[in-house]
């Protein structure tokens, strides 16, 4: 049999057609009592339904007539007031409204479009409506201070069905795709229950759902009515009669509820955030007539408890939202404290999994993916990616049947059944996975949800009882769903993980300028150095030899210079925390040294300290090389003096550089690298101050620099205020050779430099550890007899290490590149501390004390 599924009347679907039948303009009612439709004003009935003339008593009813000869004026005014205060949306109800002499009703006003709708039914006891103030002030202590929904659910279905009388109640929740679940219920002893069972989408049609979402109360006296026709004027379109109290039902529903066994009905809507969330269903297997009034007061108590359930829902979803913001405002302000934002990000990404609940994932950054628990090899990560970017990839992408939505995985996946893909930066391809593990579930469906109908007399029916026999269904490679808090948790994980990245890429944006401009800054000091370099060598070059020097004297003598010069631009740049003044002027003086009595040293030994000996070997060597190019080492009559002696009036070191002997100089137009450093990195970097002077005889320069950059002391870890143990005389560095080193640093060049010098100069055994957990991980694989700590690893500090440690009596030296000593630092006094950037030499005499010292002595007390 063909039918015609655009052209569903209603009253004439079947199950095959139910979803089209309209049944908001059913031109019928439910014959509990009458209805006139008038035009706007009231000035002409419209529509009527038959039994209105012996439902009111009024014989002469006619289409045509006005309100006023319907009723008196009167009566005609106050339900045109009645209209007027329904224009809101909401109907207007009246109990026991006198409409003629011995005739009372409770009415129902409201407009549907132009047209004014009156319902009219019999009037509600007096003492009904007390007693129905008492039902609603019990209910609505029920629903107080519930802990969650499903607790509030369970504790107000007893009190609804004791206080409307109904055999059966019900709260049928929908799932996404509109089937149903009964997830509470109370009724009457010696019916079967419901509970737990679902039901297909199709039992509640798609236009059926809409109408619950727009009328929040459905009531049905006997689903064996036989319903009252409207009679109306001809050519005029169907009424909408959505928000009227006796609206008849679809015969396919009564057939439904007659198939149930149930008689009577009625449904009050579970509407949250706008959405219909579920039904509250009343069944009784007897005719059950409610008045308005109760009707009324059951439509509140589905109003009341839908606010409930939307104050739960925000309270918990506010909650989780507040503890993940803390959560991840903390991870965003960590992450800018760290070097590498890639490598915290990954570090960290079991704290990440940890926001929704999961049982596994990974993410996806720069081509490398790094996963925690419950994952998916890398070839099928790459399917899973492509899938979701072919999809559109910048939004999060979410299954709860990972081999359907992606058939490429199916036979290589066991465990996993479900995922989310957030992506965390729009131009990328980085993504954040998260899985889910299969659940197996058993789903009792109240009927077949596949079943078919056959077509019997009466077209396509279900069978009587039949149709809700228990039906069994087991539910495979499905995972738990995901849900609205987990959509708006994964929102909020993504905006953190692309504030993350986009500050990532500014930092590399910034870094790169800031390289640029520093490749720019060193060519062009590369370029000065080397010219200054080729004016040494040339000058060391024209310098003829005596007669008496054989050619092979003269090239040792020239190779030897050019080594000075070599030792001498080493010193320069690399100028060591220690060094003496008379070190530094030897090997910065050395390529001009003939032999002869040209260059003269004196003073005191005096070790420089903090920055001195960089802006020293800076200075000197601009001196030297100006005195190559322009002064006393131009000429092979030339002599240089150098004198420094201690201004105690004034604790300044003074520094007097002199020369003599060579040509006629002049103080020159434009000031050079010399005069800047003269002029103010003395002044700027170490407090001092010089003065140059062009003499007849030759340049001189004097240089003040404060005693406190001049105080001989230990450069390396020791500090005046932090009480130490007298170290013994450092070991030979043979001492340390074979010893197993925990280095514990988390920039890639430090750690590869220390690694390699310690293993040139000590063979010892080192193993580089980058983050806390490596650390752990080798402290745990091999017999560590010392360590080297750095305080501060990508946002984390290392106390937890250093607290193993020292509960295994093994020592450590911190270094931290903090001006301010930390919490860390405080908590072991006696541990010693390496200021960044240090030596590799004074490290080496740290390393040799912590091999000789008592270990007692050495740890904190704990």
């Amino acid at each position: 049999m063909d039918i015609d599924l655009d052209n569903v009347a209603f009253g004439q679907a079947d199950l095959t057609t139910c979803e089209r039948e309209p049944i908001h303009i059913p031109a019928s009612i439910q014959p509990k009592g009458c209805v006139m439709v008038f035009s706007e004003n009231g000035e002409r009935l419209t529509r009527y339904s038959e039994n209105v003339s012996h439902y009111l008593g009024l014989s002469n009813v006619r289409l045509g007539m006005s309100l006023a000869a319907c009723f008196d004026a009167t009566v005609a005014s106050d339900i045109l007031d009645l209209a007027r205060q329904s224009a809101s949306g909401k109907p207007a109800i009246r109990f026991d409204a006198k409409l003629f002499k011995h005739v009372r009703k409770d009415i129902v006003v409201h407009y549907s479009g132009d047209e004014l709708v009156l319902e009219c039914e019999e009037a509600t006891p007096t003492w009904l409506q007390a007693d129905l103030l008492t039902r609603q002030r019990r209910i609505a202590e029920s629903v107080r201070n519930p802990k969650d929904v499903s607790s509030l659910l369970q504790n107000v279905v007893p009190f609804l069905r004791r206080n409307f009388g109904y055999d059966r109640v019900m709260v049928y929740r929908f799932a996404p795709d509109w089937s149903g679940k009964v997830i509470a219920e109370d009724r009457r002893e010696g019916l079967e229950s419901f509970l737990g069972q679902h039901f297909p989408s199709g039992d509640i049609p798609r236009q059926a759902r809409e109408l619950y979402e727009r009328s929040l109360i459905r009531v049905i006296s006997d689903a064996a009515f036989e319903p009252v026709p409207l009679v109306q004027e001809t050519g005029l379109p169907p009424l909408d009669m959505t928000y009227m109290h006796l609206r008849a039902v679809s015969p396919i529903h009564c057939e439904y509820l007659g198939n149930m066994g149930v008689r009577a009905s009625m449904s009050l809507s579970l509407i949250v955030d706008g959405v219909l969330w579920g039904l509250i269903a009343f069944h009784h297997y007897e005719v059950r007539q409610l008045t308005m009034a109760e009707r009324i007061t059951a439509k509140m108590v589905g109003e009341l408890i839908s606010l409930q359930m939307v104050a739960l829902i925000r309270t918990r979803r506010l909650t989780l939202t507040e503890n993940t913001h803390l959560f991840l405002s903390g991870f965003l302000r960590k992450a800018t404290e760290s070097g590498s934002f890639s490598d915290y990000i990954q570090n960290r990404i079991h704290e990440l999994l940890e926001i929704i609940e999961c049982d596994g994932g990974g993410i996806w950054l720069d081509g490398v993916w790094t996963s925690r628990r419950l994952t998916l090899d890398e070839a099928c990560i790459g399917d899973l990616l492509t899938l979701v970017k072919q999809k559109g990839g910048h939004e999060i992408w979410v299954s709860d049947h990972l081999v359907r939505d992606c058939p490429s995985l199916e036979g290589r996946v066991s465990e996993i059944a479900g995922a989310m893909v957030i992506p965390v930066w729009p131009e990328g391809d980085d993504y954040l996975v998260i899985f889910r593990r299969e659940i197996i579930q058993t789903v009792l469906w109240g009927g077949d949800p596949k079943k078919t109908y056959t077509t019997g007399p009466h077209g396509a029916r279900l069978t009587p009882r039949r149709s809700f026999e228990l039906w069994k269904e087991e539910v495979r490679a499905h995972c738990l769903e995901w849900t609205a808090e987990d959509m708006e948790l994964a929102s909020l994980l993504r905006t953190t993980l692309m504030e993350i990245m986009a500050l990532s890429h500014q930092h590399k944006l910034q870094e790169r300028i800031q390289s640029e401009a520093l490749q720019r800054t060193l060519n062009d000091e590369l370029n000065h150095r080397v010219k200054n370099i080729l004016t040494i060598v040339q000058s060391i070059v024209a310098r003829q030899p005596k007669d008496t020097d054989s050619v092979v004297d003269y090239s040792d003598a020239l190779k030897g210079r050019i080594r000075s010069l070599a030792n001498a631009h080493d010193q320069a740049l690399a100028a060591k925390a220690g060094t003496t003044l008379r070190d530094l002027l030897e090997a910065e003086l050395a390529p001009y040294d003939t032999g002869g009595k040209t260059i003269f040293l004196e003073g005191p030994s005096l070790v420089l300290t903090g920055q001195t000996p960089t802006f020293l070997a800076l200075l000197l060597h601009e001196l030297a090389t100006n005195a190559a190019k322009y002064g006393a080492f131009s000429t092979g009559t030339g002599r240089l003096t150098v004198s420094w002696h201690h201004d105690t009036a004034n604790d300044f070191w003074k520094i007097l550089w002199s020369e003599t002997g060579g040509p006629e100089i002049s103080e020159p137009e434009q000031s050079g690298f010399g005069s800047l450093l003269l002029e103010r990195a003395i002044h700027y970097n170490l407090g001092g101050r010089a003065v140059r002077k062009f003499l007849p005889e030759g340049i001189q320069v004097e240089i003040s620099i404060p005693g406190e950059n001049l105080e001989e002391k230990f450069s390396g870890f020791s500090k005046p205020e932090r009480q130490r143990n007298e170290m013994a005389d450092p070991v030979l560095a043979s001492d340390l050779s074979g010893r197993s080193l925990l280095l514990l640093e988390d920039e890639f060049l430090i750690a590869l430099d220390v690694e390699q010098a310690l293993q040139e100069k000590t063979d010892m055994e080192v193993h580089p550890a980058a983050s806390i957990t490596e650390a752990v991980d080798l402290i745990r694989r091999f017999a560590i007899d010392m360590a080297i700590l750095d305080v501060n690893i990508a946002g984390e500090t290392s106390l937890s290490i250093a607290e193993s440690l020292s509960e295994k009596h093994i020592p450590f030296v911190f270094t931290t590149g903090c001006e301010e000593e930390s919490a860390v630092i405080a908590r072991f006094p006696n541990v010693p501390v390496l200021k960044k950037p240090y030596e590799i030499d004074d490290l080496l005499k740290c390393l040799s004390g912590l091999s000789v010292w008592p270990v007692e002595g050495f740890l904190s007390r704990q």
